[in-house]
């Protein structure tokens, strides 16, 4: 059955009922709101996730994956709020504050995306090369051209290969 979203949604929605009057654990509310999401029902995993939040008010992966979903479904405020609970439920939640991170750089709040990217960066150095890209470009942005470059060259220390990350070191290298 690997691969079969289908079926394991069938499981999930079988498996239901099995847990009574009780809530599903979050592992429940997490797989099966990550198969809807992946089935392409953005509606039914944000419902399913809202669900988990509710009953696991303390569960970061649920907070992460409802605010994921809630933006991919272009709902951007309301899944900025849900990263801003999570992060409040476990600050130390890198993909929490790295995912708040891109959605203030998206809105162009800077100052608040350098913070939590910031904090994303501390709790998981390893977190990926985009929170050091983007981190770069907002550092540049407030004119602070050595820690661009630095932010730059750890985005290519975790990914070699990354061409935006190496045309704006030349760029900057070229300018200054």
């Amino acid at each position: 059955m690997t691969g079969d979203l289908r079926g394991a949604d069938a499981a999930f929605v079988a498996a239901r009922p099995l847990f009574g009057k009780k809530a599903p654990t979050a592992a429940w509310f997490h797989y099966t709101g990550l198969t809807s999401a992946l089935l392409g029902d953005t509606t039914r995993a944000a419902a399913i996730l809202g669900e988990g939040v509710a009953a696991h008010p303390h569960s970061a992966t649920l907070h992460n994956n409802l605010a994921a979903v809630l933006e991919r479904s272009g709902d951007y405020d309301s899944a900025r709020a849900t990263a801003e609970n999570g992060v409040q439920e476990e600050p130390s939640c890198a993909q929490l504050h790295k995912n708040l991170g891109d959605l203030h750089y998206r809105a162009g709040h800077y100052e608040e995306a350098l913070e939590a990217y910031l904090r994303a960066a501390k709790a998981d150095p390893e977190l990926g090369s985009d929170v050091y890209l983007k981190l770069g470009n907002i550092r540049l942005r407030r004119q602070e051209r050595d820690e661009a470059i630095r932010c730059w060259e750890r985005a290519l220390e975790l990914d070699p290969d990354n061409a935006i990350v190496r045309t704006n070191l030349e760029a900057v290298r070229q300018v200054y």
